[in-house]
Protein backbone atom coordinates (compact mmCIF):
# COMPACT_ATOMS: atom_id res chain seq x y z
CA UNK A 1 0.00 0.00 0.00
CA UNK A 2 1.57 3.75 -0.98
CA UNK A 3 2.84 5.10 2.03
CA UNK A 4 1.52 9.03 2.57
CA UNK A 5 3.20 11.59 1.69
CA UNK A 6 4.48 15.01 2.19
CA UNK A 7 3.84 17.55 -0.58
CA UNK A 8 6.94 17.59 -2.93
CA UNK A 9 9.31 20.52 -3.91
CA UNK A 10 10.24 20.32 -6.85
CA UNK A 11 13.04 22.63 -9.03
CA UNK A 12 12.37 24.47 -12.50
CA UNK A 13 14.59 22.62 -15.05
CA UNK A 14 14.81 25.59 -16.50
CA UNK A 15 16.47 27.18 -13.24
CA UNK A 16 18.61 24.33 -11.90
CA UNK A 17 22.21 25.33 -10.64
CA UNK A 18 25.21 24.72 -12.87
CA UNK A 19 27.84 22.53 -10.93
CA UNK A 20 31.09 22.26 -12.00
CA UNK A 21 32.88 18.90 -12.73
CA UNK A 22 34.13 17.22 -9.48
CA UNK A 23 30.89 16.55 -8.49
CA UNK A 24 29.94 14.33 -11.38
CA UNK A 25 33.26 12.12 -10.64
CA UNK A 26 30.86 10.35 -7.94
CA UNK A 27 27.84 11.79 -9.16
CA UNK A 28 27.80 9.52 -12.14
CA UNK A 29 27.67 5.83 -10.59
CA UNK A 30 30.35 6.75 -7.69
CA UNK A 31 32.71 6.83 -9.93
CA UNK A 32 35.09 6.93 -7.42
CA UNK A 33 34.27 3.39 -6.57
CA UNK A 34 35.86 2.69 -10.16
CA UNK A 35 39.14 4.35 -9.40
CA UNK A 36 39.41 2.24 -6.38
CA UNK A 37 38.24 -0.79 -8.08
CA UNK A 38 41.20 -0.72 -10.77
CA UNK A 39 43.65 0.43 -8.20
CA UNK A 40 43.71 -3.17 -6.99
CA UNK A 41 45.24 -4.27 -10.97
CA UNK A 42 48.68 -2.18 -10.78
CA UNK A 43 51.03 -1.31 -8.34
CA UNK A 44 49.28 1.08 -5.67
CA UNK A 45 52.35 3.45 -5.49
CA UNK A 46 52.45 4.07 -9.60
CA UNK A 47 48.79 3.87 -9.84
CA UNK A 48 48.15 6.48 -7.15
CA UNK A 49 50.96 8.80 -8.37
CA UNK A 50 49.18 8.42 -12.25
CA UNK A 51 46.07 9.33 -10.90
CA UNK A 52 47.27 12.17 -9.09
CA UNK A 53 48.99 13.51 -12.28
CA UNK A 54 46.38 12.61 -14.69
CA UNK A 55 48.33 10.36 -16.73
CA UNK A 56 46.46 7.17 -16.24
CA UNK A 57 44.31 7.45 -19.38
CA UNK A 58 45.45 8.33 -23.26
CA UNK A 59 42.37 6.54 -25.22
CA UNK A 60 38.80 8.15 -25.77
CA UNK A 61 35.98 6.06 -23.84
CA UNK A 62 34.38 3.01 -25.58
CA UNK A 63 30.92 3.56 -23.60
CA UNK A 64 27.61 2.57 -25.11
CA UNK A 65 26.00 5.57 -26.25
CA UNK A 66 22.61 6.89 -28.12
CA UNK A 67 22.96 10.01 -30.29
CA UNK A 68 26.01 10.84 -28.18
CA UNK A 69 24.98 10.77 -24.76
CA UNK A 70 25.38 8.25 -22.41
CA UNK A 71 22.51 7.95 -19.82
CA UNK A 72 23.74 6.26 -16.37
CA UNK A 73 20.58 5.51 -13.64
CA UNK A 74 21.85 5.84 -10.31
CA UNK A 75 19.78 4.24 -7.38
CA UNK A 76 20.02 4.06 -3.49
CA UNK A 77 18.19 2.29 -1.13
CA UNK A 78 18.33 1.57 2.44
CA UNK A 79 19.66 -1.66 3.34
CA UNK A 80 19.49 -4.02 5.60
CA UNK A 81 16.77 -6.82 6.67
CA UNK A 82 13.80 -4.49 7.32
CA UNK A 83 11.07 -4.54 5.40
CA UNK A 84 11.36 -2.21 2.35
CA UNK A 85 15.36 -2.52 2.53
CA UNK A 86 15.05 -3.05 -1.26
CA UNK A 87 13.42 0.45 -1.61
CA UNK A 88 14.95 3.03 -3.51
CA UNK A 89 14.94 6.66 -1.82
CA UNK A 90 17.09 7.93 -3.98
CA UNK A 91 16.36 7.40 -8.14
CA UNK A 92 18.34 9.62 -10.06
CA UNK A 93 19.43 9.46 -14.20
CA UNK A 94 22.89 10.73 -15.58
CA UNK A 95 23.19 11.97 -18.95
CA UNK A 96 26.27 13.00 -20.44
CA UNK A 97 27.01 14.65 -23.96
CA UNK A 98 30.12 12.76 -25.06
CA UNK A 99 30.96 15.90 -27.30
CA UNK A 100 30.48 18.97 -24.79
CA UNK A 101 30.72 17.19 -21.92
CA UNK A 102 28.08 18.64 -20.15
CA UNK A 103 25.82 16.43 -17.83
CA UNK A 104 23.01 16.71 -16.13
CA UNK A 105 20.99 14.85 -12.78
CA UNK A 106 17.56 14.02 -13.24
CA UNK A 107 16.03 13.41 -9.88
CA UNK A 108 13.09 11.20 -10.20
CA UNK A 109 10.65 11.53 -7.24
CA UNK A 110 10.13 8.39 -5.20
CA UNK A 111 6.60 8.93 -5.03
CA UNK A 112 5.41 8.85 -8.40
CA UNK A 113 2.58 6.41 -9.06
CA UNK A 114 3.38 4.01 -11.88
CA UNK A 115 0.52 2.62 -13.54
CA UNK A 116 2.57 -0.22 -15.07
CA UNK A 117 3.57 -2.00 -11.46
CA UNK A 118 0.63 -0.34 -9.73
CA UNK A 119 3.07 1.13 -7.60
CA UNK A 120 5.25 3.93 -6.59
CA UNK A 121 8.33 4.00 -8.87
CA UNK A 122 10.39 3.37 -5.75
CA UNK A 123 9.27 -0.26 -5.55
CA UNK A 124 10.76 -0.60 -8.90
CA UNK A 125 13.84 -2.66 -8.17
CA UNK A 126 12.22 -4.77 -5.21
CA UNK A 127 9.84 -5.84 -7.69
CA UNK A 128 12.53 -6.09 -10.43
CA UNK A 129 13.98 -8.66 -7.82
CA UNK A 130 11.55 -10.54 -7.52
CA UNK A 131 10.99 -11.10 -11.40
CA UNK A 132 15.13 -12.02 -11.50
CA UNK A 133 15.63 -8.40 -13.93
CA UNK A 134 16.42 -6.88 -10.97
CA UNK A 135 18.60 -3.14 -12.63
CA UNK A 136 17.09 -4.45 -15.67
CA UNK A 137 13.51 -4.08 -14.91
CA UNK A 138 14.50 -0.61 -13.50
CA UNK A 139 16.18 0.54 -16.87
CA UNK A 140 13.22 -0.25 -18.77
CA UNK A 141 10.68 0.90 -16.59
CA UNK A 142 12.36 4.47 -16.98
CA UNK A 143 12.85 4.19 -20.60
CA UNK A 144 9.00 4.09 -20.82
CA UNK A 145 8.57 6.69 -18.38
CA UNK A 146 10.96 9.35 -19.71
CA UNK A 147 11.58 8.31 -23.76
CA UNK A 148 15.37 7.78 -23.33
CA UNK A 149 17.23 4.85 -23.12
CA UNK A 150 19.16 3.92 -20.08
CA UNK A 151 22.67 2.31 -21.06
CA UNK A 152 23.53 1.28 -17.76
CA UNK A 153 22.94 1.03 -13.91
CA UNK A 154 24.37 1.43 -10.52
CA UNK A 155 22.95 1.01 -7.17
CA UNK A 156 24.52 1.51 -3.61
CA UNK A 157 22.89 0.18 -0.20
CA UNK A 158 23.37 3.31 2.29
CA UNK A 159 24.53 1.19 5.12
CA UNK A 160 27.74 0.33 2.58
CA UNK A 161 27.97 4.43 2.65
CA UNK A 162 27.82 4.92 5.88
CA UNK A 163 30.61 2.26 6.60
CA UNK A 164 33.04 3.83 3.77
CA UNK A 165 32.19 7.63 5.52
CA UNK A 166 33.40 5.93 8.59
CA UNK A 167 36.62 4.25 6.56
CA UNK A 168 37.67 7.50 5.93
CA UNK A 169 37.41 9.41 8.92
CA UNK A 170 34.15 11.06 8.59
CA UNK A 171 33.50 14.18 6.09
CA UNK A 172 32.99 17.79 6.69
CA UNK A 173 29.60 19.21 5.45
CA UNK A 174 28.34 23.14 5.65
CA UNK A 175 24.57 22.40 6.99
CA UNK A 176 22.68 25.43 5.04
CA UNK A 177 20.36 25.47 8.03
CA UNK A 178 19.49 24.70 11.56
CA UNK A 179 16.76 22.07 11.76
CA UNK A 180 15.22 19.10 13.85
CA UNK A 181 13.20 16.19 13.19
CA UNK A 182 11.16 14.09 15.79
CA UNK A 183 10.21 11.56 13.38
CA UNK A 184 13.35 9.90 11.92
CA UNK A 185 12.55 6.05 12.21
CA UNK A 186 15.07 3.52 14.63
CA UNK A 187 16.18 1.25 12.62
CA UNK A 188 14.93 -2.69 13.98
CA UNK A 189 12.15 -0.46 15.69
CA UNK A 190 9.49 -0.59 12.50
CA UNK A 191 7.21 -2.82 14.05
CA UNK A 192 7.24 -2.48 17.86
CA UNK A 193 3.78 -1.88 19.09
CA UNK A 194 5.18 0.94 21.82
CA UNK A 195 3.04 -0.96 24.22
CA UNK A 196 -0.44 -1.07 22.24
CA UNK A 197 -2.15 -4.26 21.95
CA UNK A 198 -4.56 -5.27 19.65
CA UNK A 199 -8.33 -5.20 19.99
CA UNK A 200 -11.67 -5.70 18.18
CA UNK A 201 -14.24 -2.04 18.04
CA UNK A 202 -16.59 -0.76 16.71
CA UNK A 203 -15.17 1.70 13.95
CA UNK A 204 -16.72 4.89 13.79
CA UNK A 205 -16.79 7.40 10.38
CA UNK A 206 -14.20 9.46 11.57
CA UNK A 207 -12.40 6.05 12.56
CA UNK A 208 -12.68 4.65 9.24
CA UNK A 209 -11.48 7.63 7.52
CA UNK A 210 -8.39 7.73 9.54
CA UNK A 211 -7.36 4.24 8.70
CA UNK A 212 -9.05 3.63 4.67
CA UNK A 213 -11.26 1.29 6.85
CA UNK A 214 -15.25 0.08 6.41
CA UNK A 215 -17.92 0.35 9.28
CA UNK A 216 -18.20 -1.52 11.96
CA UNK A 217 -16.28 -4.34 14.17
CA UNK A 218 -12.48 -4.71 13.17
CA UNK A 219 -9.46 -5.55 15.16
CA UNK A 220 -7.15 -2.64 15.81
CA UNK A 221 -4.31 -1.04 17.63
CA UNK A 222 -5.10 0.24 21.15
CA UNK A 223 -3.43 2.04 24.24
CA UNK A 224 -3.91 1.53 27.81
CA UNK A 225 -7.00 4.09 27.59
CA UNK A 226 -8.38 1.81 24.58
CA UNK A 227 -7.39 4.94 22.32
CA UNK A 228 -7.13 3.71 18.39
CA UNK A 229 -4.09 4.64 17.38
CA UNK A 230 -4.88 6.70 14.23
CA UNK A 231 -1.25 8.49 13.27
CA UNK A 232 2.62 8.20 14.21
CA UNK A 233 2.26 9.75 17.83
CA UNK A 234 0.85 6.42 18.79
CA UNK A 235 3.69 4.41 17.68
CA UNK A 236 6.23 6.58 19.56
CA UNK A 237 9.33 4.10 20.44
CA UNK A 238 9.86 4.06 16.86
CA UNK A 239 11.13 7.44 16.26
CA UNK A 240 13.96 9.24 17.62
CA UNK A 241 14.67 13.11 17.37
CA UNK A 242 17.82 14.18 15.05
CA UNK A 243 18.93 17.75 15.40
CA UNK A 244 21.81 19.59 13.14
CA UNK A 245 23.16 23.18 13.59
CA UNK A 246 23.87 25.21 10.80
CA UNK A 247 27.45 25.45 10.03
CA UNK A 248 30.62 22.83 9.48
CA UNK A 249 30.08 19.88 11.09
CA UNK A 250 32.01 16.66 11.06
CA UNK A 251 29.80 13.70 10.24
CA UNK A 252 30.59 9.72 10.91
CA UNK A 253 28.74 7.53 8.85
CA UNK A 254 25.71 7.11 10.65
CA UNK A 255 25.05 10.68 11.19
CA UNK A 256 25.78 11.53 7.50
CA UNK A 257 23.16 8.52 6.47
CA UNK A 258 20.58 10.98 9.29
CA UNK A 259 21.50 13.76 7.49
CA UNK A 260 20.43 12.34 3.87
CA UNK A 261 17.86 10.68 4.60
CA UNK A 262 15.61 12.67 7.46
CA UNK A 263 12.14 13.37 5.70
CA UNK A 264 10.49 15.43 8.19
CA UNK A 265 12.98 17.87 9.29
CA UNK A 266 11.79 21.57 10.89
CA UNK A 267 13.05 24.92 8.72
CA UNK A 268 11.94 24.04 5.41
CA UNK A 269 14.22 20.86 5.33
CA UNK A 270 11.14 18.36 5.04
CA UNK A 271 10.56 18.71 1.28
CA UNK A 272 12.33 16.02 -1.19
CA UNK A 273 13.71 19.33 -2.60
CA UNK A 274 15.98 19.81 0.79
CA UNK A 275 16.83 16.03 1.09
CA UNK A 276 18.50 16.12 -2.39
CA UNK A 277 20.22 19.34 -1.85
CA UNK A 278 21.55 17.94 1.50
CA UNK A 279 22.44 14.51 -0.21
CA UNK A 280 24.35 16.91 -3.15
CA UNK A 281 26.18 18.13 0.02
CA UNK A 282 26.67 14.53 2.01
CA UNK A 283 28.29 13.16 -1.89
CA UNK A 284 30.85 16.28 -2.46
CA UNK A 285 31.56 16.08 0.90
CA UNK A 286 32.63 12.49 0.74
CA UNK A 287 34.40 12.92 -3.05
CA UNK A 288 36.88 15.26 -1.18
CA UNK A 289 37.73 13.31 1.29
CA UNK A 290 37.72 9.45 -0.70
CA UNK A 291 40.10 11.14 -3.61
CA UNK A 292 42.22 13.20 -1.14
CA UNK A 293 45.41 12.43 -0.85
CA UNK A 294 45.78 11.25 1.93
CA UNK A 295 43.28 8.51 1.30
CA UNK A 296 44.49 7.37 -1.88
CA UNK A 297 48.51 7.36 -0.86
CA UNK A 298 46.99 4.87 1.72
CA UNK A 299 47.10 0.60 0.70
CA UNK A 300 45.53 -0.42 3.22
CA UNK A 301 42.60 2.12 3.42
CA UNK A 302 42.01 1.89 -0.63
CA UNK A 303 41.35 -2.07 0.03
CA UNK A 304 38.92 -1.32 3.22
CA UNK A 305 36.70 0.91 0.76
CA UNK A 306 37.40 -1.76 -2.40
CA UNK A 307 35.84 -4.20 0.07
CA UNK A 308 33.19 -2.39 2.07
CA UNK A 309 31.57 -1.35 -1.63
CA UNK A 310 32.48 -4.74 -3.40
CA UNK A 311 29.76 -5.42 -0.80
CA UNK A 312 27.14 -2.75 -1.26
CA UNK A 313 27.36 -1.92 -5.28
CA UNK A 314 25.54 -3.54 -8.02
CA UNK A 315 26.13 -2.79 -11.38
CA UNK A 316 26.14 -3.89 -14.85
CA UNK A 317 28.85 -1.81 -16.02
CA UNK A 318 31.15 -3.80 -17.21
CA UNK A 319 34.76 -4.10 -15.56
CA UNK A 320 36.98 -3.41 -18.71
CA UNK A 321 34.79 -0.07 -19.11
CA UNK A 322 35.53 1.30 -15.54
CA UNK A 323 38.51 2.58 -16.86
CA UNK A 324 36.75 4.78 -20.02
CA UNK A 325 34.12 5.83 -16.82
CA UNK A 326 36.82 7.58 -14.92
CA UNK A 327 38.57 9.22 -17.99
CA UNK A 328 35.02 10.67 -18.90
CA UNK A 329 34.11 11.68 -15.15
CA UNK A 330 37.60 13.90 -15.37
CA UNK A 331 36.31 15.14 -18.42
CA UNK A 332 33.26 16.83 -17.52
CA UNK A 333 32.97 20.59 -18.07
CA UNK A 334 29.87 21.33 -16.18
CA UNK A 335 26.86 19.73 -14.62
CA UNK A 336 23.08 20.62 -13.73
CA UNK A 337 20.56 19.04 -11.15
CA UNK A 338 17.24 18.97 -12.27
CA UNK A 339 14.17 17.77 -9.45
CA UNK A 340 11.51 16.83 -11.98
CA UNK A 341 7.83 18.09 -12.24
CA UNK A 342 8.01 21.73 -11.17
CA UNK A 343 7.43 24.46 -13.85
CA UNK A 344 7.86 27.19 -11.16
CA UNK A 345 5.46 30.01 -9.83
CA UNK A 346 3.32 26.86 -8.01
CA UNK A 347 3.20 25.41 -11.14
CA UNK A 348 3.75 21.19 -11.25
CA UNK A 349 3.62 18.61 -13.99
CA UNK A 350 2.57 16.35 -10.98
CA UNK A 351 -0.59 16.66 -8.39
CA UNK A 352 -1.46 14.03 -5.18
CA UNK A 353 -4.71 12.50 -6.23
CA UNK A 354 -7.06 11.96 -3.93
CA UNK A 355 -6.20 8.71 -1.69
CA UNK A 356 -9.12 6.58 -2.30
CA UNK A 357 -7.91 6.04 -5.42
CA UNK A 358 -4.94 4.33 -4.63
CA UNK A 359 -5.51 2.32 -1.58
CA UNK A 360 -5.47 5.22 0.72
CA UNK A 361 -1.99 6.48 0.17
CA UNK A 362 -0.57 9.57 -0.96
CA UNK A 363 1.59 9.83 -4.25
CA UNK A 364 2.52 11.40 -7.43
CA UNK A 365 0.68 11.58 -10.69
CA UNK A 366 1.33 13.68 -13.71
CA UNK A 367 -1.45 16.11 -14.88
CA UNK A 368 -4.01 13.91 -17.13
CA UNK A 369 -2.09 11.22 -15.84
CA UNK A 370 0.41 11.39 -18.85
CA UNK A 371 4.22 11.27 -18.49
CA UNK A 372 4.45 13.00 -22.20
CA UNK A 373 5.02 16.68 -20.91
CA UNK A 374 7.58 15.43 -18.53
CA UNK A 375 9.49 13.18 -21.23
CA UNK A 376 9.30 16.51 -23.58
CA UNK A 377 10.84 18.62 -21.03
CA UNK A 378 13.88 16.06 -20.08
CA UNK A 379 14.27 16.03 -23.82
CA UNK A 380 15.00 19.84 -24.30
CA UNK A 381 17.46 19.54 -21.47
CA UNK A 382 19.11 17.17 -23.43
CA UNK A 383 19.10 19.63 -26.09
CA UNK A 384 20.12 22.03 -24.06
CA UNK A 385 23.36 20.67 -22.89
CA UNK A 386 24.35 19.42 -26.05
CA UNK A 387 25.05 22.93 -27.34
CA UNK A 388 28.89 23.88 -27.81
CA UNK A 389 29.98 26.94 -25.32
Amino acid sequence: MPAKIRKLEIENLRGSKVRRGPLIVLSIGLIFIFVLTFLTFFSKTSVVKDVLTNNVFSSGPNINSTDGRVNILLLGNAGGKHDGAELTDSIIIASIDLKTKNAVLFSIPRDVWLESINHKINAAYEIGIRSGEGLNFVKDKIDDLLGIPIHYAVRIDFTGFAKAVDLIGGIEVDVPKTFDDYNYPIEGKENDLCGLTEKEMDINDETAKLLNLTLGKHKVLVDREDRIATNSSFFWCRYERIHFNKGSTNLDGITALKFVRSRMGTNGEGSDFARSRRQQLVIEAFREKALSIPTLANPGKVTELISTFNKSVETDIPLDKFLDFYNLAKSINKTESVVLGDLGDGKSLFYNPPPSEYGGGWVLVPQGKDFSKIAELVKLKLEEISVEP
